[in-house]
């Protein structure tokens, strides 16, 4: 975050720190809990969100070497991520050609060729199809040309790869992003961090109940309070939006001890915590000293349930091994706060929402939450 940018937001936070306030919607919202159970209102989110969006497959860094994958479902659609011989990044349907059987069966790892396990249809990294066993006997009429991979639309930009899970659709995350929050994308390094580790959460709760959480920090010296309540300072949010994409500036308790001092002393990156939803599924969080990249999609078939994943992003190769205790340590403390609290939260609500009225309530203190359920219902209304 470069110092202007600082500047503005500390200012932003100091005059709300004076004056007890911070940024609110308009009015409260009542939504219906219908956006969390209804069947009908799952399908739409699947299909006209998750499957057309650019969403965040995998992390640069895991595909470092040509030859290097990761597999992966979302939303019912099997995924293969490859690096290629030139150092682009490829992703395709996981599905070999003959009979939709998955051609790559390994979560990770590094490959010259895919041979399917079934029948050894064999593909190149760029999905060609190389060899079709006894093809002169069995299929002389399959056009190798024509069978290769399916192809979905790729991109590397900021450390992530992104794909859109419909084959043929056009992908800029350029133009995604839109150019101002690609500017301050860049801005934070992105491109230089480092996966560490990655973890699969299979959730009994919606997949927007996932994203909500990151959205308000109204609930943090409640439901946290043993945890990181302390060191977070609930009441003091901003809220900022770029078409689809918004972003919650959360202000932690160190804030309050340099609140009064010249916004250009302020050092913000150690004094809040940004929070970007990139619409619709992906949400970066800045932790002081690393990242979070979180993406959380809808299970194949039933609204009800979800898959989150959970990545930690550290500045750098170096800092990966000499670091380790501190990544440990914070990953520890990470999931004993959203594991036994956050979504033991989340999986009460979606239990609850059989026995409850027809709606609840996103309150004025709670404006990215409420922008995110709006955005969502702008592109996924019934016709």
């Amino acid at each position: 975050m470069d110092r202007a940018h600082q500047n503005a937001v500390a200012l932003r936070f100091a005059e709300h720190h004076r004056a007890g306030t911070q940024d609110l919607a308009e009015r409260e919202l009542f939504q219906s809990i219908e956006v969390y159970r209804d069947p009908a209102q799952g399908v739409r989110e699947r299909e006209q969100l998750i499957k057309r969006w650019p969403v965040a497959v995998a992390h640069a860094s895991e595909l470092r070497e040509p030859g290097d994958f990761v597999t992966d479902t979302v939303a019912g659609t099997p995924l293969l991520v490859v690096r290629q011989s030139d150092g682009g990044v490829r992703a395709f349907v996981n599905l070999c050609r003959h009979r939709a059987t998955k051609v790559e069966w390994e979560a990770s790892g590094s490959r010259r060729l895919f041979t399917c396990p079934y029948h050894a249809w064999s593909y190149e990294r760029d999905g060609a199809l190389r060899n079709i066993p006894v093809q002169d006997v069995g299929f002389p009429c399959v056009d190798k040309g024509e069978h290769g991979l399916i192809e979905l639309p790729c991109e590397q930009r900021h450390g992530i790869v992104w794909a859109i899970l419909t084959p043929g659709a056009k992908l800029d995350v350029a133009a995604y992003l839109g150019a101002e929050l690609d500017a301050e994308l860049a801005g934070w390094k992105l491109d230089g961090t480092v996966q560490e580790r990655i973890d699969r959460f299979d959730n009994p709760f919606n997949w927007k109940l996932t994203v909500d959480g990151f959205l308000e920090g109204y609930h943090l010296r409640f439901l946290h309070a043993k945890t990181i309540g302390p060191y977070i300072s609930p009441d003091l949010c901003l809220h900022d939006e770029w078409g689809p994409h918004t972003r919650m500036f959360i202000a932690r308790k160190a804030f309050e001890a340099v609140a009064d001092r010249p916004v250009e002393e302020i050092d913000m990156p150690t004094c809040s915590i940004p929070v970007y939803i990139l619409f619709p599924a992906t949400i970066l969080v800045w932790q002081h000293d690393h990242w979070e990249l979180w993406t959380s999609f809808p299970d194949a078939t039933d609204t009800t349930r979800s898959i989150a994943r959970a990545r930690l992003m550290a500045p750098d190769a170096n800092s990966v091994e000499s670091q380790r205790a501190l990544w440990d340590k914070n990953w520890r403390i990470l999931m004993d706060t959203v594991e036994q609290e956050d979504w033991k939260a989340m999986e009460y609500l979606q239990q609850g929402l059989a026995a409850a009225p027809d709606h609840v309530v996103f309150g004025r203190n709670e404006p990215t939450l409420q922008y995110f359920h709006r955005t969502i219902e702008r592109h996924t209304a019934p016709a």
